[in-house]
């Protein structure tokens, strides 16, 4: 059994959070927040992606918005993403941030076999002036 458990780490572990970047970003309601994801010279050429975690797989996406062509911002929604073969950084900005956005993200990079990838969690904090206002 021992064997088996090892075999596993080691299929599955070379390519977990094999991309660097902040483990946890937060913000307030109506705030902009932005990360970078900076990955292996070897993955220049992968496709590059942001998602909400799904579920308990790791290719368990939603919302997932992918990187275009290099240096090029690509926008779905409130988020854009770019990707810089010349920082070799994933660039993840969101704006207008609602509470409904807290949660745990993958950034990541699409490759034969698991993707390396990257596993972020959003905190979204109530804005207490806004909520002051609505109340008045």
């Amino acid at each position: 059994m021992r064997l088996l458990v090892l075999l596993w780490g080691c299929l599955l572990l070379p390519g977990y959070e094999a991309l660097e970047g902040p483990k946890e970003i937060s913000g307030f309601e109506g705030d902009t927040v932005s990360l970078q994801c900076t990955y292996r010279e070897e993955l220049r050429d992968h496709r590059k992606y942001w998602c909400r975690k799904g579920g308990f797989l790791l290719s368990r996406c939603s919302g997932t918005i992918y990187a275009g062509e290099e240096g090029q911002e690509t926008t779905k929604g409130r988020v854009s993403i770019r990707d810089s073969h010349q920082e070799l950084s994933l660039i993840v900005t969101l704006w207008n941030l609602t509470l409904q956005d807290a949660g745990k993200y993958w950034c990541g990079v699409d490759k034969r076999g698991l993707d390396e990838s990257l596993l972020i969690s959003l905190f979204v904090f109530p804005d207490e002036g806004l909520r002051l206002q609505e109340t008045k």
